[in-house]
């Protein structure tokens, strides 16, 4: 497993192998040069609610724009955005990594019923982004009332962050929309919305998208839709690289003794489970780490370890979210009787929905990746060996020496050996195979002579050179287990085992519908705080769209809020509002 050496005879080899080589880039270079470089912001964040009130244990739904920070359309730099919110105080509450494609994304969070009663800060902000953080990045101050914890209220005031100074902001509408619905509606009453876009820049401008929310006419969020043009004027190193390929998963490896330089060139990562992954990362000279990995909800035990096994060596991962916050004075007041009657209804309503068992989620909705067909990275192996369509045999050493040919395991002056012979030339390579047991990656073959050949279902073996960007394999040995997850093996202590999905899957929701007159005439009573939401809607080439939704039991004013962009990158935002009797 060395780098490979520009010799004549070494390149036509693997020009002759080329068919049989899997290539996976890899993303290498100097940390101490990437500091160097100041960089200014190529991408903006907006994050549209469905409102600005809370009770402690509701829902925050919210819809994700990504922009560019040049073009001002949303920006497919980044598949991954973080989003946090902060208590009064700006400590983390909840903190998620969420999938965005194309520049959009959707995501909630549930609001703990034990949070204390105060001022929160949702923010939002991609990889890129964080290099400029605490300043370049979504912030939205949301009220959140905990009925159970006292009349106490902590506000926070930051007059650094000026996004939140609403007064620039349309009252009414920006970017030429036009809404066509009724007024007045009774409880129980579809709403039916005709919505177009006015002007519709129809060349090359594709298809508006755009999110809805329907709330209380007092706890509608404000609009903040705009581009920052103070923006360009930022700059500042790059430790953050852009993730527009997946999600970077970074650390620092230190030494007991000594320093990087005197040790593995590569770190590794495998993953539990009878399908197979791997990937690797150099190791610089400043002892970082950096793992590209594919963008999903699937939850993963990663498993590190570095290229020869080395008990000198201590991991550390660096933490997606980096901890870095604008100042904040935080300050205890007594809620007005007017914010308390409103926060009142609002928890209500909410206890109601409790009591009766009404649930908005819809975790059908849910992306099912069951189905999905993963593959080995190692693809269709050379050599398939199912130990139930052979006699049993006593030991793993058998095993290799009837069913493997050219696979040869035997104890050697250093412990127990594999080795492979080449298919091209019939000798054996002088480098040994990389070995796995259910997909993690195993240096002491002690474990793989231990194991009990009943508990193994199969064997794959790749034989020819494998090449993974400037890493060489000379062969595989993949082992899988019945259970397929490594149970009651020991990993040795130079191995981390790290527990890890890389973003969380966005509930759905819904809503009650009231077409039949059994629902509408049902006694289980619809006190909805947000009475529709929408993530992700989008127009028709013609710039148009129909929205249907039904009122619910709880009279009042309800305030339309819709917020969206179209191709060209022209912000759309629109306000209007309904009365329910």
């Amino acid at each position: 497993m060395k780098r490979i050496a520009v010799q004549l005879n070494i390149i036509f080899l693997l020009l002759s192998l080329l068919p049989a080589f899997r290539l996976q880039a890899q993303l290498s270079g100097s940390a101490a040069i990437r500091d160097a470089i100041e960089v200014t912001p190529v991408e903006e964040m907006y994050l549209h609610i469905d409102r600005d009130k809370y009770i402690a244990g509701e829902d925050i739904w919210f819809s994700i724009y990504n922009f560019d920070t040049e073009t001002g359309i949303l920006s497919a730099g980044s598949v991954v955005a973080y989003a946090e919110l902060l208590n009064p105080w700006n400590v983390p509450v909840i903190q998620k990594r969420l999938q965005l494609s194309g520049g959009r994304g959707e995501g909630n969070f549930v609001v703990p019923d034990s949070v204390s009663s105060g001022t929160y800060t949702l923010r939002a902000y991609t990889n890129s982004m964080k290099n400029f953080l605490p300043d370049e990045c979504f912030m939205q101050d949301i009220d959140i009332y905990n009925p159970f914890r006292g009349s106490e209220f902590y506000r926070k005031t930051d007059p650094a962050n000026s996004i939140n100074d609403t007064a620039d902001f349309p009252e009414k509408n920006e970017g030429g929309m036009v809404l066509n619905s009724d007024t007045l509606f009774s409880r129980r009453e579809k709403v039916h919305l005709d919505l177009a876009v006015k002007n519709y820049d129809r060349e090359g401008s594709g298809i508006a998208e755009m999110s809805i929310s329907v709330a209380p006419a007092g706890v509608t969020a404000m609009p903040m839709l705009i581009r920052n043009n103070k923006i360009a004027d930022r700059k500042a190193p790059l430790k953050y690289m852009p993730e527009s390929e997946g999600h970077y998963l970074s650390g620092l490896i230190r030494y007991r003794v000594g320093n990087s330089s005197d040790y593995s060139d590569f770190l590794y990562m495998s993953v539990q489970g009878k399908i197979a992954e791997f990937r690797y990362s150099d190791i610089d000279s400043a002892g970082r780490f950096r793992f590209l990995l594919p963008v999903d909800s699937k939850f993963r035990n990663l498993i590190l370890q570095p290229e020869h096994a080395d008990n000198n060596m201590i991991l550390e991962i660096e933490p997606s979210f980096p901890g870095i916050f604008p100042a904040s004075n935080c300050f205890k007041e007594s809620l007005t009787d007017s914010l308390l009657d409103l926060f009142s209804g609002l928890s209500f309503n909410y206890q109601a929905g409790k009591i009766y068992s009404i649930n908005l989620k819809n975790d059908i909705a849910q992306k099912d990746t069951s189905r999905l067909k993963k593959r080995r990275f190692y693809g269709i192996p050379e050599m398939e060996i199912l130990l139930d369509d052979y006699i049993k045999l006593p030991t793993m050493e058998e095993v290799f020496i009837e069913l493997l040919p050219g696979v040869i395991l035997r104890s050697g002056k250093a412990g127990y050996e594999i080795k492979i012979t080449n298919p091209l030339t019939n000798n054996f390579y002088i480098e040994p195979p990389l070995v796995m047991i259910d997909g993690v990656i195993i240096n002491d073959l002690t474990v793989l002579v231990n194991l009990d050949p009943e508990r193994v279902e199969k064997i794959e073996v790749v034989k020819t050179p494998y090449l993974i960007g400037d890493l060489i394999l000379n062969g595989i040995v993949n082992v899988i287990t019945r259970s397929g997850d490594f149970s009651n093996i020991a990993l040795p202590e130079y191995a981390v085992i790290l527990p890890y999905k890389i973003v969380d899957e966005p509930s759905g929701i819904i809503f009650p519908d009231y077409s039949s007159e059994l629902n509408k005439q049902s006694r289980t009573p619809d006190f909805r705080n947000t009475l529709y939401w929408n993530p992700s809607v989008k127009t028709d080439p013609d710039g148009e769209t129909e929205i249907e939704f039904w009122t619910s039991d709880f009279p009042g004013v309800y305030t339309i809020n819709i917020q969206g962009i179209t191709g060209a990158g022209k912000k759309l935002s629109y306000y209007k509002s309904f009365t329910v009797r």
